[in-house]
């Protein structure tokens, strides 16, 4: 039977967009999220509401591990293609959803067509670590009453660094159990001073961000991806945005990582050093057990990221 939608127009059951479920095992099932049982039941509120208020209104939300995308503003590139034309004076040709990508981005002009669109995040079991890394980037502050202020943790993280995640989760849970007893206890002091006592692992609740696409290719996924150096969940939970966002629209995230990812940082130390040491093409071909080989026949680039584009951080020593 046809069903009328919020416009009053008939749609068939084929028609009928699908139910967004949230995938619970990695908010509640890991050695290193200890997710309180009573907030199932608030998982379920949040998944209604998204379905309610997102999917209903045509938007496609996409859960990477702790992270759902919930909807991004730029749908099919429609935006970016119609503010790339203006930018260019394409005004014959402003559908045309390749023109940001295949001419703007590969040829290195401005970012204004995707500056102003957006991308709103969902994070569900995140530390307050995480938490402060990400609120840095955000163009809109939507933070949780102020950080915590009213509202209690979900929980707690075990950091990914932690050897023995069940010796931390054991000590966490008691740090938590005794702020619990001490509201009991004295029931006069507020939740604002008892906070303090909590743990810095703590789960935050369910919080949403709104973060600008430029300032996630140029600074969020650079700074904490694709360059090394980001605390580990924090790395974890922006893997996910830009797994979610990719999954949205692979094209575009590819084409922007190949321009903006790791191998770009390879790029900038080789030329440097291509600069300051002024190496000769036998020290290379040397340097690199080549020196029987035939020159003509060796791959430049691999030659030069060999020998002078490779990381010497501390980070990529300790990996």
């Amino acid at each position: 039977m046809p069903t009328s939608n919020q416009f009053g127009k008939k749609e068939s059951g084929a028609e009928k967009v699908s139910r967004f479920n949230i995938d619970r095992n990695p908010i509640c099932w890991n050695e290193r999220i200890h997710l309180e049982p009573e907030r199932l039941n608030d998982l379920c509120n949040l998944e209604n509401f998204i379905n309610e208020n997102f999917v209903k209104q045509g938007f496609t939300p996409v859960q990477h591990g702790r992270v759902i995308a919930l909807r991004a503003t730029d749908k099919g590139r429609k935006s970016s293609a119609f503010a790339s034309a203006l930018y260019l004076g394409k005004y014959d040709d402003m559908g045309n959803t390749d023109r940001f990508l295949q001419g703007m981005v590969k040829a290195g002009h401005s970012y204004e067509p995707i500056r102003g669109e957006t991308v709103t995040f969902l994070y569900i079991g995140v530390s307050k670590t995480a938490y402060d890394h990400l609120i840095t980037y955000t163009i809109r502050n939507r933070r949780i009453a102020g950080g915590f202020r009213a509202n209690k943790p979900w929980g707690f993280v075990v950091p990914n660094e932690a050897k023995d995640p069940w010796l931390y989760h054991r000590m966490m849970e008691e740090q938590l159990a005794r702020c619990e007893q001490l509201r009991k206890e004295h029931p006069d002091e507020s939740l604002q001073a008892i906070r303090s006592l909590y743990p810095i692992g703590v789960m935050m609740p369910p919080f949403m961000l709104d973060f600008s696409e430029e300032a996630l290719v140029k600074n969020v996924f650079k700074q904490r991806i694709w360059e090394r150096g980001a605390q580990g969940e924090t790395r974890d939970i922006v893997n996910s945005m830009f797994e979610a966002i990719r999954t949205l629209d692979p094209e575009k995230w590819d084409t922007l990582q190949e321009y903006h990812g790791s191998h770009i940082e390879g790029h900038k130390r080789a030329m440097r050093k291509l600069r300051e040491q002024r190496p000769t093409l036998r020290q290379l071909v040397a340097k690199n057990n080549n020196a029987q080989a035939d020159v003509m026949d060796l791959d430049v680039y691999e030659l030069l990221m060999d020998n002078v584009g490779k990381s010497k951080t501390m980070w990529d020593k300790a990996g």
